[in-house]
């Protein structure tokens, strides 16, 4: 199998699982190559930059394809206009005796198809989840929708595989100052408006005006200059600490120092940051969409907000600040339920449809 995943230096969850999936498939008797498809480096790229590097990347794809010859090509990607023009061009190559293509989407704007001004989008969008011999999909949410659009298609549910470090173990969820001091909100994630950042920061005004606490984001994106903005026009400068884009050491000593994990997103498939957070021991605050909704159990592993809704997100944070005993009952759960993503548990699955693939294209031939 050929997998084709995003490069170490752009950061974010895929090239943490990237090595995760492979030594699970490696363990379910597949043989894995592994090829950069992504963009090469964090953050924005020139339109040429882009132009001449997807197009490399498509020539050095189709290289090792013809010299490896690989029963399964597997493209861990989402969905998006980006990997739109990425994803098109492959699969438009993969004609005759090339083997068959598998989309692993790591989220997906599939709520956008067929709105209004998008048909586009939704062209290209239909033409490639038809063009494909399976796709991968993080979320019950999802999986009903493409089932909707694309009857045609070939989809499957999938869960992320995820191990936690032994020093993210612990034995009481943090209380780094809700004994009377300041309580500590973290934020992990791109900044984006579809995270839910703009909201939080309204949330967090309006705890602030009765509790102490302190907001910490870890992350970088396309609205970080707004972000900042509007931590500005709410009198926030005190209250919230801009770590940027954090790995390892900094990014757990984050976890490790905070109270309550919140993430308010408008879109996803299933965090890889939720499950960090849940092996930390964090209480978490989301939204009950696609993942969340389907492996976070309310009140046991989260406290569950509609998106975009400042009001019942504070609500959400000052009930956790409020009753100790419930971040203790969620964060022993939440470092339970992480065992339920171990790779021996998950990657079985993605070996069985991605041989159900290579068996077909076999039978076909």
């Amino acid at each position: 199998m050929l997998m084709l995943t995003a490069f170490p230096a752009i950061g974010g969850p895929l090239p943490k699982l990237a090595p995760l999936v492979a030594d699970g498939l490696r363990r379910c008797d597949c043989e894995v190559a592994i090829e950069g498809w992504s963009a090469h480096v964090a953050g924005r790229e020139s339109l040429v930059a882009k132009i001449a590097g997807r197009s490399a990347d498509l020539v050095r794809v189709r290289r090792r394809i013809r010299e490896w010859k690989p029963d399964v090509v597997y493209v861990v990607t989402s969905h998006n206009w980006p990997t739109l023009l990425r994803d098109v061009p492959l699969a438009l190559t993969m004609t005759g005796g090339s083997p068959p293509l598998v989309l692993h989407l790591h989220g997906s704007e599939c709520d956008r198809l067929r709105e209004p001004g998008t048909w586009l989008f939704t062209s290209l969008s239909l033409w490639l989840m038809r063009h494909v011999s399976a796709v991968l999909v993080l979320s019950t949410e999802e999986l009903r929708a493409w089932r909707g659009l694309c009857p045609e298609g070939r989809f499957h549910l999938v869960r992320n595989p995820f191990v936690p470090t032994a020093s993210r173990a612990r034995e009481s969820v943090p209380l780094n100052g809700l004994g009377g001091g300041c309580a500590t909100l973290l934020f992990v994630g791109r900044l984006v408006a579809e995270k839910g950042i703009f909201e939080l920061l309204d949330a967090l005004s309006i705890v602030r005006r009765q509790r102490r606490c302190r907001l910490v984001v870890a992350g970088r994106g396309e609205a970080e200059r707004e972000t900042a903005r509007r931590i500005r026009l709410l009198g926030l400068g005190q209250d919230v600490s801009m770590l940027g884009y954090v790995t390892d050491g900094r990014l757990e000593s984050a976890y490790q120092a905070a109270d309550v994990f919140v993430l308010p997103s408008y879109r996803e498939g299933f965090p890889l940051v939720v499950m960090e957070a849940m092996s930390y021991g964090l209480p978490i605050v989301t939204t009950p969409i696609r993942g969340c909704a389907d492996h976070l159990v309310p009140d046991e592993n989260a406290l569950f907000v509609p998106p975009r809704d400042p009001e019942e997100l504070a609500r959400a944070i000052e009930r956790l600040l409020d009753d100790e005993a419930l971040r203790q009952r969620m964060g022993a759960a939440n470092r339970a339920k992480v065992a339920h993503f171990a790779p021996d548990s998950v990657m079985p699955r993605y070996a069985e449809i991605l041989r159900s693939v290579a068996t077909a294209k076999e039978g076909g031939a």
